[in-house]
């Protein structure tokens, strides 16, 4: 399963690749771990894990299930398929679900159930005859009850519904692999089929081909199957509108819980320009049909062969432009070519480089770079000096491991992009396809498809932006500028922290002539470098178009909401007194969302918080003592009269107007001060707060009567050189 990273938000509400089964997997290692001999310990390694992951003993799923709306329960029977071994077959089950019995050929079969330690799910443990060739079939019979959508709702953070186990509710199914809904081998890559008894007026969908659809009596059986090995199948139901097309040999659809013709078009003509796109890009689609599916929870996963969207996100203006690319982009990144997390998750990586970043450079150059200017310092405020490696990011499951999977994983197809070129990229991607579809794969796997590709040693490349953890810091020192011959020439040092890496650097010079672009690569902590030009240059930068993934310095982050949000001690202050009870519900949440505390403006720590750390104010003038305090430091930006306010030189109407903004904190520059305060109810601050969350990377918000205005202040260019 893959997890939605909805384009338009500064800080993605997303999980990752595999963010659920991985969590899983992880547990299920590790319980596995704890069960070997110490002295055995030490044997196990990543290699052998892989090895195991591409040669599970199930062949096949046929699912023959019975849903019950009334009692949450789905209950049925799992024939599987497995290789004849003479030793045992083990399945794993999620606690709460229950294995009735078990035969072969009708035969019953004596097995085994134990709980799992460090997860909740149990082992299911079947005799294997053998040795011999061939396979031998298993009928598991089980049933479980699932938690109910309220139980669901109440795992909601940043707006996204966080499900690690089935919902079964009046409004529909969500049963993901990840799950463990039904028996299933923790590795391998079994083919499935399924049919799905549901209550009349209920559609199912999973992956592969929906073979037919039969109604009987008060019953509705949905059949699907698919083609190609999968890692798992998830199981969604609800009461769909069905809308179909076929386009060069693929079925889409779309599954919707009211009729909208309008918006089905929509999604349907954006897939097939998609498919169109990646198919000449990457290679030809892997399965016969795409589904875009509303679910009943906000959510955004991309699972093989359709996406579940969440009914506001699926009616957003922007998501057939944006994210519907990113999840269909994931067909062949993470649901057809498998990763192998053992080694690190790379496919949210590719994904973000191969849909949204090319998305962002249809719209020009400008755009692009802004994109990537965008992804530095989202690595800034949420990961700084503290970074895991690319190898070891497996899920996003918080910020600061996001922003090492998204953007960090971004900026290293885009520096090995300008490293190859264009053409022998896109070769790269071809190859990595057409060798890795439907198997594991890791970055050794995607750095030999590209090796092979270019014909170029590449090693040294992913040693540093896979394997090292971090990110190199830039600066110069030593600009001189003398006569050369008839024209003139720049020298300079170019620094970098650390262990050197070894780097592109994109230069730009601004001469009387127009501008003058250079490339220089340097490998050593101190570069010092020469150019010659014919025009006299009235200034230089490094890297101005942030080709280059590094770590910006706190001169060139300039304040924003997510560098308040990525402050790991920062602090909400709210109104102690009086306007309390406007501000305590978004202080609240926020707090829940980002794992931030929250105190009062009476408390005697405040004054400190303000000097020492990032602080969020909520409440203005005459609700927030703190505001007060800070009225000298806003006059640049800030002034209220009566009832208006003017910010950055606009005026407002105070009434029903809410303003949010970010100011670097006087007392600390490496911190943020955040201001949140308006001239309204509890309800629309509330509202107001919640819309936060998806525009951090901006550094103000101005909302008023339904609109928004929003924008970020500039950074200091610290690798630019005025003569």
């Amino acid at each position: 399963m893959i997890f939605l990273n909805i384009g338009f938000i500064g800080e993605p509400i997303a999980l990752s690749c595999y963010g659920i089964r991985s969590r899983f997997l992880a547990a299920f290692f590790a319980a596995l771990i704890l069960a070997i001999p110490v002295h055995a310990i030490a044997k196990l390694h990543a290699i052998n894990i892989v090895k195991e992951r591409t040669e599970g003993k199930v062949l096949t799923h046929e699912l023959n299930v019975t849903i019950d709306i009334k009692t949450r329960m789905i209950s049925g029977v799992d024939r599987i398929a497995a290789k004849r071994s003479g030793d045992r077959l083990n399945l794993v089950i999620r606690t709460g679900s229950t294995v009735d019995k078990v035969e072969s050929g009708g035969v019953p079969v004596d097995f085994s159930v134990n709980r799992l330690r460090g997860a909740r799910a149990d082992t299911v443990s079947v005799p294997v005859p053998g040795p011999s060739a061939g396979t031998v079939t298993f009928d598991i019979y089980f049933h479980g009850v699932f938690p109910g959508i309220d139980d669901a709702s109440r795992n909601i953070k940043r707006g996204v519904a966080f499900v690690d186990d089935g919902v079964i509710g009046d409004e529909g199914v969500f049963l993901p692999s990840s799950a463990l809904w039904y028996p299933q081998e923790a590795t391998g890559l079994p083919l499935f089929e399924i049919s799905i008894d549901a209550p009349a007026g209920f559609t199912s969908v999973t992956e592969g081909q929906w073979v037919e659809s039969l109604k009987e009596k008060n019953r509705v059986i949905d059949r699907w199957k698919t083609e190609k090995p999968l890692r798992g199948l998830d199981l969604v139901t609800g009461r769909y509108f069905v809308d179909r097309l076929s386009y060069k040999g693929i079925d889409i659809y779309t599954f919707f819980f009211e009729r909208d013709d309008t918006l089905s078009k929509t999604y349907i003509d954006k897939t097939k320009g998609y498919l169109d796109l990646y198919q000449n890009m990457i290679g030809p689609y892997p399965f016969r049909k795409f589904a875009v599916v509303e679910n009943f929870l906000p959510t955004g996963y991309g699972m093989p062969s359709f996406t579940l969207l969440g009914s506001t996100v699926l009616r957003l203006p922007f998501i057939p432009d944006t994210s519907l690319g990113h999840e269909i982009a994931h067909n062949w990144w993470g649901n057809s070519v498998f990763v192998d997390d053992s080694l690190g998750n790379w496919s949210e990586a590719i994904t973000t480089y191969t849909a949204d970043y090319l998305f962002a450079g249809r719209s020009g150059e400008k755009e692009a770079a802004g994109f990537r200017l965008n992804k530095l310092r989202g690595y800034k405020n949420f990961a700084g000096d503290n970074a895991i490696a690319l190898r070891d990011f497996v899920d996003s499951t918080t910020t600061a491991s996001r922003v090492v999977g998204y953007d960090k994983g971004m900026m290293v197809f885009n520096m090995l992009e300008r490293l190859l070129g264009p053409v022998e990229f896109n070769k790269g991607l071809k190859e990595l396809y057409r060798t890795q579809a439907f198997k594991p794969t890791t970055w050794l796997d995607i750095q030999s498809a590209f090796e092979r590709s270019s014909g170029q040693n590449l090693k040294w490349f992913f040693d540093e932006w896979v394997e090292r953890a971090g990110a190199p810091v830039l600066s110069m020192d030593n600009v001189t500028l003398s006569r050369q011959g008839k024209g003139f020439r720049v020298s300079f040092n170019i620094k970098q922290t650390g262990p050197a890496y070894i780097m592109d650097i994109p230069i730009v010079f601004d001469t009387a002539s127009g501008k003058i672009s250079r490339n220089v690569r340097i490998d050593r902590p101190v570069e010092k470098v020469s150019f010659d030009l014919d025009s006299r240059p009235s200034s230089f930068e490094l890297d101005p178009d942030h080709e280059v993934f590094r770590l910006l310095s706190d001169e060139e982050t300039p304040p924003t909401l997510a560098s308040f949000f990525g402050d790991k001690r920062g602090v909400i202050i709210i109104p102690g007194s009086g306007a309390k009870e406007k501000y305590i519900t978004p202080a609240e949440f926020l707090s829940s969302d980002y794992n931030i505390t929250f105190v009062a403006d009476s408390d005697p720590r405040a004054g400190e918080y303000l000097k020492e750390r990032s602080v969020f104010i909520f409440g203005g003038p005459e609700e927030n003592r703190l505001f007060q305090r800070m009225n000298e430091y806003m006059s640049g930006y800030l002034r209220i009269s009566g009832d208006s306010l003017k910010f950055l030189d606009k005026s407002y109407g105070l009434k029903d107007t809410i303003l949010v903004f970010s100011l670097k904190n006087p007392f600390d520059r490496t911190k943020t001060i955040c201001f949140l305060f308006g001239d309204a109810d509890r309800e629309k601050i509330a509202k107001a707060a919640k819309r936060i969350r998806y525009f951090t990377q901006f550094s103000y918000l101005v909302m008023s009567d339904e609109k928004l205005e929003k924008g970020t202040f500039q950074g200091k260019m610290a690798l630019r050189h005025e003569f």
